[in-house]
């Protein structure tokens, strides 16, 4: 958020963010070839739940932009891939030692991270590790398109983990409250036990739920919690928050009306529900009684 980013669209927020970068001496060609055949792995089957999750790859992200995940999800990095060199086993340690403090840097989001090595052979290259994938070459390395399968569904278990839980939060009125950057200091000394504040952590939090739900292809959850953050955070006039639970919700009714994307960006994209070309225009009858029986006992129109 430190910059603005003009290129977001509505489908940006169901997406979870992931970074891919050089680590050490890394041919730029070579790179960015590996880079390619990563990012055509933009979405996954959930084997067991059979959801989609997406994804969206960045090989350069500002470090500040990350401080701005609780506000959006989707701005949290929370997977990296890392590409790095490595011809002979004495170069191994500080290798490895390289790419632990690259983690470091998004550590406070990750969900998960993988190492790519190319140029290694012999006893290290052999072990069965699942955060690290060894190559003799760039152009032997026919499985990293699986690679990156498993690693997706690997961020998609701690993402639907945590969704789980901010949802079933049985903290009650200890809610923690979820800041933007600059808001942190503002928040010093205030009067926590108030009901304005717990107003205010809730609101903030369902808002939170929203985004999980979102991302974790729970659309119709998603619609449901950010309804009930722009109920909560209008009665304690939270105006920032708020803004970001109505664009949460608008993100969220345009993926459902144009399942195949907007702007011709998403083309490529699969349906998320198998549906005839023209459903998109209509309203599916779950998601409208759901919503209908919310607005029901909350006396909404």
């Amino acid at each position: 958020m430190s910059v603005p980013d003009y290129m977001q669209c509505a489908e940006d927020h169901q997406t979870v963010l992931v970074v891919v970068q050089p680590v050490g001496i890394v041919p730029e060609d070579q790179f960015f070839k590996i880079y390619k055949r990563i990012t055509s792995v933009s979405q996954v089957t959930i084997r067991d739940s059979q959801r989609l999750l997406y994804i969206r790859y960045r090989h350069h992200y500002l470090a500040e932009n990350n401080e701005w995940g609780d506000f959006q999800t989707h701005r949290k990095v929370v997977g990296l891939v890392s590409i790095t060199t490595c011809s002979s086993a004495k170069d191994w340690p500080q290798t490895a030692e390289r790419f632990h403090g690259h983690k470091e840097v998004y550590s406070s989001t990750l969900y998960d991270s993988r190492l790519l090595v190319f140029g290694l052979q012999g006893e290290i290259a052999e072990q069965q590790r699942t955060d690290v994938a060894f190559y003799p070459s760039f152009e032997e390395c026919s499985d990293v398109e699986r690679r990156v399968e498993d690693f997706v569904e690997s961020i998609f278990i701690v993402l639907e983990s945590k969704r789980l839980d901010r949802a079933t939060d049985k903290s009650g009125d200890k809610i923690p409250l979820l800041c933007v950057p600059f808001e942190k200091k503002d928040f010093v000394g205030l009067d926590t036990d108030s009901r304005h504040f717990k107003k205010r952590c809730q609101g903030r939090m369902r808002k939170h739920v929203g985004d999980l739900c979102l991302q974790a292809g729970m659309l119709q959850d998603a619609l449901v919690h950010y309804h009930m953050a722009v109920e909560l955070l209008r009665g304690v006039n939270d105006f920032l928050w708020l803004g970001a639970a109505l664009e949460g919700l608008c993100s969220a009714s345009v993926i459902f009306h144009y399942p195949g994307g907007t702007a011709g960006k998403m083309a490529a994209r699969k349906p998320s529900i198998s549906h005839p070309a023209d459903a998109g225009k209509r309203h599916r009858p779950g998601r409208h009684t759901t919503l209908t029986d919310y607005r029901q006992k909350r006396g909404l129109p």
